[in-house]
């Protein structure tokens, strides 16, 4: 462990002189006081709106001052937070929440029922522009949600309701087993509908123009700010003693520059990654956390001749030696990927991990170059041809990942040929949502709940693009959202089974969080999406 961490130290001797310019943006001596939390992210976040967030940075910097009707614990445990208890109907088309009494926005005034109905009803509001809608027209689909979005229905017709100031009703279209899971991500948190209409069109443009419901109150931050300060939040419901009265939030982009600040004392929680990440691999002080970001091919065997051969699809998911490329080449962070669901994600009705056996479906995804050969001889054969050629589409930014396993494919496959198809960030996600806009995808995301459903979804596409209608999948899919418990559990592992068997997706890798944190600090956790981090742990030891 010390060779590794001696190690750490000289590269950062190296780069110290050039850093040492830089540390501006480590903050002030101010930010090192004791019962301060100094606390690194990447870059700004996009909005500090509850409702129109739509990147794991804000909603990093949100979850400090916001809270919602469930949570997760700091053993990834879901529990009620702003909600004492919820209860669903027996068609699982109305989910009651009960409110915990007393709780208090910073202002001091009462958070109600109200303030859950109208913070849903912003994110529905064609007027806001929330890139969360999807959450209430897709992911649980709320009733009137999809017309109310386009602006075929008022706000008030939406299925949201408050029949008493602690009592809040949501209205589905279709059951939701997840729900509680879908509302603990912050564009589900309660929205003062006076507090909003006081502050107009400068609503959560400034610490001035936002209220808090969490455990902290943003009380400084800009537009593209280098520094973002939180204190504790006195009207809080659920007050702890963790020996942190303040927090910073230092955005700091270059990974150099932030560990220097973490070196130096200026940061408490440094967020590490690529070659640091290798660096620092023996540190006591690094911290993985397993998490839902996953890396996946998608083929379009609906409407491609060559795809639609299922020999191909075998040959092609056997072809990729993952564990090379996950040491080789993206060397920190991920680790092979061999089923749709990834493990420490869902945890069964009986407690046990859904998908704690990364092998069960070794025989369709497991690397295999023998009888990739096989399958492929065979598919070519069915197709009456010797050569194929397939676009790969994959984002720019994800040249290193795709080059090496194009290689690979071509390597493994005879008569294989690739046309590689690196795109903008924006036209590769306009590509990867389309369903048919391409041979073969890299997709790389992070799933909203912590559901299996959550990952399948991709798979069934919709209107003409629905590769699965009428399908075995999609009977076992439809029928998982009307039941619950082991039964559902069991539908869950069934249709995933026929995503293997039919190879209609291939996984790739699976994702970490990686952190350095000082001594002293503890209780830092992550959701099991990776979307959120979960702060309801954190201490900070003093003196």
């Amino acid at each position: 462990m010390k060779m590794k961490m001696y190690r750490l130290k000289s590269t950062l001797c190296v780069v110290g002189a050039f850093l040492i310019m830089m540390m501006t943006g480590c903050g002030s001596a101010a930010n090192t006081e004791a019962h301060e939390l100094n606390f690194h992210i990447g870059s700004p976040p996009s909005t500090i709106d509850a409702q129109t967030l739509s990147d794991t940075v804000s909603a990093s910097v949100i979850k400090f001052f916001t809270s919602t009707l469930y949570e997760y614990d700091p053993e990834r445990d879901l529990v009620p937070c702003l909600a004492e208890s919820s209860e669903v109907s027996d068609d699982g088309l109305t989910v009651t929440y009960h409110i915990k009494d007393g709780l208090k926005w910073s202002n001091g005034t009462p958070i109600t029922a109200d303030d859950f109905v109208y913070g849903i009803q912003r994110i529905a509001d064609p007027a806001t522009k929330s890139s969360a809608v999807y959450l209430i027209t897709d992911c649980c689909m709320i009733e009137n949600a999809a017309k109310v979005s386009t602006g075929q229905m008022s706000v008030s017709e939406l299925g949201v309701s408050a029949p008493d100031r602690l009592t809040f009703v949501i209205k589905l279209e279709k059951p939701c087993p997840y729900i509680n899971s879908l509302v603990t991500l912050c564009c589900f948190a309660p929205c003062s509908r006076e507090f909003v209409s006081s502050c107009g069109s400068s609503y959560a443009t400034s610490a001035d123009t936002v209220l808090s419901c969490g455990p902290y109150i943003l009380d400084r931050y800009e537009p593209l700010p280098s520094q973002i300060h939180l204190v504790k939040n006195d009207n809080y419901h659920n007050q702890t003693d963790n020996g942190i009265d303040g927090v910073n939030l230092q955005v700091i982009g270059d990974s150099q520059q932030a560990l220097m600040c973490y070196e130096t004392g200026m940061l408490d929680i440094f967020r590490i990654t690529g070659e640091f990440a290798d660096l620092a691999a023996d540190d006591p002080h690094l911290v993985n956390f397993p998490c839902a970001q996953i890396f996946r091919l998608d083929l379009n065997h609906y409407d491609n001749e060559v795809l639609a051969d299922l020999n191909i699809r075998r040959a092609i998911a056997k072809s990729i030696d993952r564990e090379s490329i996950a040491v080789n080449v993206i060397r920190s962070g991920y680790t092979a990927l061999e089923r749709v669901v990834p493990n420490d994600f869902y945890t069964e009705t009986n407690g046990e991990d859904f998908a704690a056996d990364q092998k069960l479906y070794a025989e369709q995804m497991e690397y295999d170059a023998d009888k990739a050969a096989e399958y492929w001889a065979m598919g070519l054969s069915e197709l009456g041809v010797n050569s194929v050629k397939l676009d790969f589409v994959y984002s720019a930014s994800q040249a290193r990942i795709a080059e090496p396993l194009a290689r690979q494919l071509e390597t493994n496959l005879s008569g294989l040929e690739l046309n590689l198809v690196p795109l903008p960030d924006k036209e590769w996600l306009t590509r990867m949502n389309s369903g048919r806009d391409y041979d073969i995808i890299m997709e790389s995301w992070v799933p909203d709940f912590t559901d299996p459903t959550a990952l399948f979804t991709t798979c069934l596409g919709s209107g003409d693009n629905n590769m699965y209608a009428g399908s075995e999948f999609r009977e076992l899919y439809d029928k998982s959202g009307s039941v619950s418990g082991a039964e559902r559990d069991e539908l869950l592992h069934q249709a995933e089974t026929v995503l293997m068997d039919d190879v209609a997706l291939i996984p790739l890798f699976g994702g970490e969080q990686r952190y350095v944190i000082r001594d002293g600090v503890s209780g830092l956790q992550i959701t099991p999406t990776g979307v959120e981090i979960i702060i309801s742990g954190l201490k900070k030891e003093v003196g």
